[in-house]
């Protein structure tokens, strides 16, 4: 279902739908300047765009059942290419609390096109690593991101990676962890062979083992989104997502 065969990008990498009756919000862009405390080295700052945003879309039908039910469906483009040495990625950010409970907010991601490198990262009260996972994912996987964790997207390809997401429609993002650390606590670079590899990042004081695992191999929260886009499944079973709220 949607949007694998209802948009195409523009050379800049912006989304355009093909459909009408579909909302299409203004994006939100993350440029170079926004992500130089994140970053692997120091560079030049510029208003090089990385990724663009897209906060809330939907067939125009669908309005008020994700008003409803407080859930919001966005689209991301993250950008190919290089920023130094490292692969273009999101700036990371962890949730905030559920009201009156002591879990955070889950969210969960599909790989529209292109492909994904979801670093997943969980700190301790004193900000410090404690576990790292980044899942593999190509087109049509599903990456569930678990209360607790910080993540960031990396794209890893030659081309954008365009990816979707169901979250919860309220809350706010919280960006400082990572920004006080210069980042996860792992960086995925291009070496000198030209190949991609992961190396830690020195501002955190203890060292995690970094696993990885390939996005079929991990465990679905719901059985809604078996053979459904997650816009799909949510569409025809939205009480299927009551965890993430």
């Amino acid at each position: 279902m949607i949007f694998g065969k209802d948009f195409g990008l523009t050379e800049e990498g912006q989304l355009v739908f093909y459909q009408e009756d579909i909302y299409e919000p203004k994006p939100a862009v993350r440029r170079l300047i926004d992500a130089g405390e994140v970053l692997f080295q120091t560079v030049p700052l510029d208003d090089r765009p990385l990724y663009y945003m897209y906060r809330g879309v939907h067939w125009r039908q669908d309005r008020e059942k994700f008003l409803q039910h407080d859930i919001r469906y966005d689209i991301t483009v993250i950008l190919p290419g290089l920023i130094g040495q490292e692969y273009i990625k999101t700036v990371g950010h962890f949730h905030p609390l559920k009201p009156q409970s002591s879990e955070t907010y889950p969210e969960y991601y599909e790989v529209l096109s292109g492909e994904a490198l979801y670093l997943l990262q969980k700190n301790n009260r004193r900000g410090e690593v404690e576990e790292v996972l980044v899942v593999e994912a190509k087109k049509g996987d599903k990456v569930y991101i678990p209360p607790g964790y910080g993540h960031i997207t990396i794209n890893p390809g030659n081309e954008p990676l365009v990816m979707a997401n169901l979250v919860e429609a309220n809350f706010s993002s919280i960006y400082e962890p990572f920004a006080a650390k210069r980042g996860a606590a792992y960086y995925y670079i291009q070496n000198e062979k030209g190949q991609g590899e992961f190396v830690k990042n020195p501002y955190y004081q203890n060292s995690v083992a970094l696993r990885m695992v390939a996005a079929p191999n991990l465990p679905q929260p719901t059985e809604a989104v078996k053979n459904a886009s997650l816009y799909g499944a949510f569409i025809q079973q939205p009480e299927a997502f009551e965890f993430l709220k």
